[in-house]
């Protein structure tokens, strides 16, 4: 009776773990697929906006044929279908969650053309150029008399400001104010302290003026009142308060 009871007591837990693991694939499939669902978004955004320019969606057609057989070849590479070996019921989880991770490589490499890239890069190549806005007569964000930086909340508005390591614009991206949500939900631009839509919602981080160097500011970022580091601005966004 006690072995009947071992018996039954393995087969629960066997089954218990298979019910999981078919969850578990599941979910990891359905990971692939919503990442496939941004690649195939992705691509046709870049479709319609380089629409005019037949020989770069040629090239892309092309170069998009060349990458799904890739990715099949290095999940194979990977996942050899031998035929004396059992991976284990893990097995499909492990292959979607790795089409999941070359699907969003795919997708990071190809978002370039539809963000841009700053004007007066000499190798852009087939990428659209962004122009900033001519701030001559509209300021977007101000220096305040103690030297606090502002930006306000303005949906109308028109600004992009990054918070940059050194005074060049080719230099790590600390930081980044934006109007454009493309620009602040989830980061793209990977910058160490984040974007934000304003200088209202920082939470615990504020910036604030030092001094200017040619044609940008350098700030210090401050959290909890404390110093964490410094940043470049360019000038033109500015505007002293001065009232």
């Amino acid at each position: 009776m006690r072995k009947l009871i071992q018996i039954l007591s393995l087969f629960l837990i066997y089954n218990c773990f298979s019910q999981t693991q078919s969850e578990m694939n599941k979910e990891a499939y359905d990971l692939f697929k919503e990442a496939d669902k941004k690649l195939n978004s992705t691509y046709q955004n870049i479709l319609e906006d380089y629409k005019s320019d037949t020989l770069f969606i040629t090239n892309l057609k092309k170069a998009q044929r060349i990458w799904i057989d890739f990715r099949d070849a290095e999940l194979e590479m990977k996942y050899p279908n031998y035929s004396d070996f059992y991976y284990g019921s893990s097995h499909p989880m492990c292959r979607a969650y790795y089409l999941r991770d070359l699907t969003l490589e795919r997708v990071n490499k190809l978002e370039i053309w539809v963000k841009g890239i700053e004007e007066g890069d000499m190798c852009s190549g087939s990428i659209k150029s962004v122009e900033e806005p001519d701030l001559t007569d509209n300021k977007q964000a101000f220096i305040e008399k103690d030297k606090t930086i502002w930006v306000p909340q303005d949906i109308n508005g028109d600004y992009k400001i990054f918070g940059y390591k050194k005074p060049n614009t080719d230099s790590e991206k600390l930081i980044l104010i934006s109007v454009f949500t493309n620009d602040v939900e989830d980061n793209p631009y990977n910058c160490k302290y984040g974007s934000y839509y304003d200088t209202q919602f920082m939470d615990d981080l504020k910036i604030k003026y030092l001094e200017s160097i040619n044609e940008f500011i350098k700030v210090e970022i401050i959290k909890n009142d404390q110093i964490i580091d410094t940043a470049y601005m360019i000038k033109k966004w500015f505007h002293f308060e001065t009232d």
